[in-house]
């Protein structure tokens, strides 16, 4: 379980492939604070450590992650997202994240309004229903809140600090993130349409 509020920006630093799938390895500062089995949530995606140095980790992606999300895309030196699992114990400042995403988003603009950073994202067909205006949603796993809301699209405003410190900074129109919508949302959703009196 993650919070959605990002540690630090890694680099992708290397992609091997596998019978497995794909092993990411990523350079970070934090990584000689990881152990070996650990969850990690990389660009939103919950990823289980599989190797670790001085100042790389690497992860390993099954075919279904890939396919699900925008980790197989990356360029090599790509900035992404990370944040450890949160402790019992941590204060939770965002909203609870699973890191299992949900679908991938397009960003469909891109601007400044009053001083705010602005992006508009697609909503694929299907999803609408999980989202409620001024509700939680973590994109690349960083926890937003929902500034406007339509049919199809929604747009969240990016304070200064998350620009500075997410890979928000490289965010432009036509790029795709990893979506996770609110747990409370999809629970919601599941009993309406699988639980029936009987």
């Amino acid at each position: 379980m993650f919070t959605g509020l990002v540690e630090q920006v890694g680099r992708l630093a290397d992609r091997r492939t596998t019978p497995y799938g794909q092993e990411l390895v990523i350079h970070a500062a934090l990584s000689s604070e990881l152990s070996m089995g650990q969850s990690i949530a990389v660009n939103g995606v919950c990823l289980s450590l599989t190797g670790r140095g001085p100042d790389t980790f690497t992860v390993m992606a099954v075919p279904e992650t890939i396919s699900k999300t925008t980790l197989g895309k990356l360029p090599m030196d790509a900035p992404v997202n990370l944040e450890r699992a949160l402790l019992p114990e941590s204060r939770l400042d965002g909203h609870l994240v699973q890191g299992h995403v949900d679908t991938v988003c397009a960003i469909t603009d891109a601007s400044t309004q009053e001083g705010k950073r602005i992006y508009k994202f697609q909503v694929p067909d299907g999803y609408s229903g999980l989202i409620v205006p001024r509700g939680s949603i973590a994109l690349d796993g960083i926890s937003l809140t929902i500034a406007d809301l339509h049919e199809s699209y929604i747009s969240v405003a990016i304070i200064p600090h998350t620009y500075q410190h997410t890979n928000v900074n490289v965010w432009q129109t036509g790029m795709h993130c990893n979506v996770e919508f609110d747990i409370l949302a999809k629970y919601v959703a599941r009993q309406m349409t699988a639980c029936r009196p009987p």
